[in-house]
């Protein structure tokens, strides 16, 4: 397997893309720290990790929080030896218009979404740096490309900020063999994008996906996978696209039925 013999560390890891995440890594051979601030979800999604046959440590942790986070990479080299992989997937996410977003909330959007990659990563750094090597994949967001999402502000401002990050470590981090990528997830069927999302807009967002098919958290994790694994060894400093092709600006069914027939028309008679 791939990953034997690894140590990975996903935060945000008891649903959605952090759990898919947890189970690939496991799936491919690494033992895996379980991250959540749920205690009861991260404590089911490591029995999932063990079903596979690979260690687990559950531990709960407010990403947002600097020390909290230093007593987990504690935790994971204490239980687990040394540290290879991080995944930095905790977020949240809630729809307000700029004008309605409370500082309060500015601020803790920022603090999990950014400050959180951050100070995970901060830690992970030290652990990686003496070993020089590791792999760190932050999980951002096509938002953080384009604004996708309608009155989320702070969410957009914190995503396109972990972009920036991961390009800032990834070139202070080569050196010491330590890679930094990141995926950006576009419309995934997960609990937050259900939350926060507008119906309406949600499935006219569907439509603009030329693979025809939102995401599934799967899909997300395959891509991380695929980052972490050795056929990747030169790849650092990149955001990729996870988004069906999103983002190239693809028109809806509708808008291209109405081209096509005409451009049909076009040529008929030209």
């Amino acid at each position: 397997m791939e990953l034997e013999g690894q140590v990975a560390l996903v935060t945000g890891a008891a649903q959605g893309i952090g759990e898919a995440i947890a189970l690939a890594l496991a799936g491919a051979g690494a033992d895996v720290v379980v991250n959540d601030v749920n205690e009861e979800r991260a404590k089911a999604a490591a029995v999932r990790v063990r079903d596979l046959g690979r260690r687990a440590l559950p531990w709960v942790a407010d990403v947002s929080r600097g020390d909290a986070v230093a007593a987990m990479m504690t935790a994971a080299v204490r239980d687990f030896g040394h540290l290879d992989i991080l995944v930095n997937n905790a977020g949240i996410g809630q729809r307000s218009m700029a004008e309605d977003i409370s500082e309060a909330d500015w601020r803790r959007v920022i603090d999990v979404n950014l400050t959180g990659v951050f100070l995970c990563a901060r830690a992970a750094i030290q652990v990686m740096k003496p070993r020089r090597r590791g792999h760190i994949v932050n999980v951002a967001s096509i938002a953080g490309k384009r604004i996708s999402i309608h009155g989320a502000a702070h969410y957009t401002a914190a995503k396109a900020g972990v972009i920036a990050l991961t390009r800032h470590l990834a070139y202070e981090l080569g050196p010491y063999g330590i890679r930094v990528n990141a995926v950006c997830p576009g419309e995934t069927a997960t609990a937050l994008i259900e939350r926060i999302g507008d119906p309406a807009v949600l499935e006219s967002t569907r439509r603009l996906i030329p693979l025809g098919r939102v995401a599934t958290p799967q899909d997300q994790a395959d891509a991380v996978l695929m980052l972490l694994s050795d056929r990747a060894r030169y790849v650092t400093g990149i955001a990729l696209d996870v988004d069906g092709g999103m983002l190239l600006g693809w028109m809806d069914n509708d808008m291209y039925e109405q081209h096509r027939h005409g451009s049909a028309r076009v040529d008929a008679t030209g």
